[in-house]
């Protein structure tokens, strides 16, 4: 009751997840639930930190910590790395390279889905993710703004540039990865809903706005047709770039791939 805050690790262990061996459910385990919901009614802020193999479906409370620190499984210096982020002494700029389900019954909820596979959602639940495929907090905040093409055509073998600017809104210094996502909006064959090809590493001063440029070559819009060969369909693409896979974060312009 005299603390001002609560650090709360909770996860899996390693005698339950991995190779040759898992548990079925995604939730925590071993009264770990009891815990935070225990630590929330204290009402003192709550810092979550994740330690585990593999997604974790989390309970309101935690949902509704502070703050939730993905950690995964560390290595030697992890705990100074998470030391450092806790106390500020680092700004971190890490992304997911995973999507982290609501419910086990979402999965599989990779974000570069099949069009139409699994439809848009549930009787009672809908199929976005908790955090996206590339989400990522830092102790300050970005904006994205004025996408544009080097062109809005493409021929054969050439690339294309994107640029997009940044801005730092916050009151600290950051880094930020900028993703840049291709869409092929009409195939021959089913295809992938849209899918990373780029990626930008730009580090900004508070206020500070910077033009970032990613470029995608030919090979970034290709699919597999029916024979098993790489090949690149004439028609529309979409170019989305922001900074996670998630649709409402995603700026949007057009490509015209011609013959």
């Amino acid at each position: 009751q005299n603390a001002d805050v609560v650090v709360a690790v909770v996860g899996d262990h390693l005698n339950f997840v991995g190779e040759t061996l898992s548990t079925a459910t995604l939730e925590l385990q071993g009264g770990q639930i009891e815990l935070l919901n225990a630590l929330e009614k204290t009402g003192k802020p709550i810092i979550v930190v994740l330690v585990n193999s593999k997604p974790l479906v989390l309970p309101a409370s935690a949902k509704n910590a502070a703050a939730i620190i993905e950690v995964f499984n560390p290595g030697m210096e992890g705990g100074t790395a998470f030391a450092e982020a806790l106390f500020g002494l680092l700004n971190p700029s890490g992304k997911l390279t995973i999507s982290i389900p609501v419910h086990v019954g979402q999965q599989p909820i990779f974000y570069s889905q099949v069009r139409g596979q699994h439809g848009s959602r549930y009787a009672d639940l809908t199929q976005e993710p908790l955090f996206p495929f590339g989400h990522g907090l830092s102790y300050t905040k970005y904006a994205y703004s004025n996408l544009r093409l080097s062109s809005s055509k493409l021929t054969q073998g050439e690339s294309v540039k994107v640029f997009v600017d940044v801005e730092n809104i916050g009151q600290r210094e950051g880094v930020e990865i900028v993703q840049v996502y291709v869409s092929d909006v009409v195939t021959s064959v089913t295809w992938v809903n849209k899918a990373l090809k780029a990626f930008a590493r730009v580090s900004l001063q508070p206020g500070e706005k910077k033009t970032v440029e990613a470029e995608l070559p030919w090979e970034s819009f290709r699919i597999v047709n029916t024979k098993a060969e790489y090949i690149v369909e004439p028609g529309e693409f979409e170019i989305l770039v922001g900074p996670s896979s998630r649709d409402q974060d995603l700026l949007k312009t057009m490509l015209s791939v011609v013959e």
